[in-house]
């Protein structure tokens, strides 16, 4: 008996809208969280089902909360994970509770599309920096493919010398990661790694990507990384002795100067960490033996950081820390806008800004500008019933004295940093006091030689 004709045409046509469909997947997608006020990757394409995890690994308070109340991990904290489900398509804000606001400051976007969008996706390393053990005898490195998973891709790797040496401290390697059409699973591979047994500072390896091919592209944030290979051996005499007397100074908009006094005859290298009011101390550099400076590079500008250092011994037989040294990054020479945590002193010739921390809790400076009084004004961190601090800048452009001044004084004993930036030259200007000391008053009647 033959098929009824409207059945016998509904079969291919069903048949065909189930080849047609595309096969039901999810995929996970990672936004680290710092150093600093950052998201990285800041915006972020994926599909309907997809998952995004938010990594704070650096330390600092930090929240991820989405601009229409959907979401939230709570208060945050120092270091945390956490993953949220996107199961409709649109544009989806967010941003960090305590430095950021809906479009502004410490903020992200996740673009969520039907389906893949007809692009083949971005190709970028999962970290922007890993870490292996000499003993652990390989490292494994994560590629990612974001925003898009349409058609066959591939990239090319490479692991390369930096301060390591190919051959006695790590295998180069290089090769091609390769993804199918519809496939946007993470991508590995492994760097050998030698157990050379000799005392040494912790050494580098440069992670690269390139030649994307199937119309893939590279995230031009995330197409390098860093590989550190952690040190296992002890050097001979013991624990060096701790450096002393470091003192920072600023050379750039992105750059700081350190100086210090070795006091040690046995150590491998120094060990440079540093931090923000904000955030945790975390390692940025390493220098080989009898160092006494170094320049830390990769910082914001008219930004506040601290710093310590240590003599590497090899292993776990590190120094003491010497004292910790801050100082501000100079400005970029632009006006002064004046906003919800920034003040424009002087006839708006200086900015001032201010980041505080408690033993729980960190966060910016609220700005309240004093319209009568325009060389003057007040930051609050908790709260606008509570003023924590009144700062001004003063001119004293006149024989004898020839400086701008800078007054303040605070009530309070929280840990903050004030940076006040000369936004006709750049030249900045900082000032700290430390958790649970009362903040004496300031008057640095040499602040800046920068009239008129």
């Amino acid at each position: 008996m033959p098929y009824p004709r409207a059945l016998k045409l509904a079969l291919p046509v069903f048949a065909a809208v189930l080849l047609a469909a595309p096969p039901s997947r999810a995929a996970n997608h990672d936004v680290t969280i710092g150093p600093g006020t950052t998201f990285h990757p800041d915006t972020l394409t994926i599909d309907v089902g997809d998952t995004v995890t938010w990594i704070n690994s650096t330390g600092g308070t930090h929240s991820v909360h989405a601009d229409d109340e959907s979401y939230s991990n709570g208060a945050g904290g120092s270091t945390f994970t956490f993953s949220h489900t996107f199961n409709e398509a649109g544009t989806f804000g967010y941003h960090c509770s305590y430095h950021g606001l809906p479009g502004s400051g410490m903020f992200g976007t996740i673009n969520v599309g039907s389906g893949g969008g007809g692009q083949p996706g971005t190709l970028r390393f999962s970290l922007a920096s890993y870490t292996v053990n000499e003993g652990s005898g390989s490292a494994t490195i994560n590629v990612q493919r974001v925003s898009g998973d349409d058609g066959a891709v591939s990239v090319q790797y490479s692991a390369a010398a930096g301060t390591a040496a190919a051959g006695p401290d790590f295998t180069a390697v290089s090769g091609t990661l390769s993804w199918a059409d519809n496939d946007d699973n993470p991508k590995s591979f492994s760097v050998p790694i030698a157990n050379d047994g000799t005392p040494e500072t912790d050494e580098t390896i440069l992670l690269s990507l390139s030649n994307p091919t199937g119309g893939a592209v590279l995230d031009d944030t995330a197409k390098t990384a860093t590989l550190t290979i952690l040190d296992n051996d002890t050097a001979p005499g013991g624990t060096p002795a701790a450096p002393t007397n470091l003192q920072a100074a600023a050379q750039s908009t992105s750059e700081i100067k350190l100086t210090w006094n070795d006091n040690s005859s046995n150590e491998i290298g120094f060990r440079i960490e540093q931090r923000t009011i904000g955030g945790a101390f975390h390692e940025v550099l390493t220098t080989g033996a009898n160092a006494t400076q170094a320049v830390v590079p990769g910082l914001d500008p008219s930004a506040f950081y601290l710093f310590r250092v240590r003599a590497a011994g090899g292993g776990t037989t590190n120094s003491a820390f010497s004292n910790e040294a801050g100082t501000a990054t100079l400005g970029n020479i632009v006006p002064c806008v004046a906003g919800a945590e920034t003040l424009c002193l002087n006839s708006g010739r200086y900015k001032a800004e201010l980041d505080w921390r408690t033993s729980n809790d960190t966060g910016p400076g609220q700005a309240v500008p004093l319209a009568s009084a325009p060389d003057s004004g007040l930051f609050y961190f908790f709260s606008p019933t509570n003023i924590e601090m009144l700062i001004k800048v003063l001119n004293a452009c006149v024989p004898q004295f020839n400086r701008y001044w800078v007054f303040y004084s605070a009530t309070t004993n929280v840990e903050f940093a004030v940076v006040v930036t000369d936004t006709h030259t750049g030249k900045t200007r900082s000032y700290f006091n430390p958790l649970n000391r009362a903040a004496p008053p300031v008057q640095d009647t040499d602040a800046f030689a920068t009239c008129p």
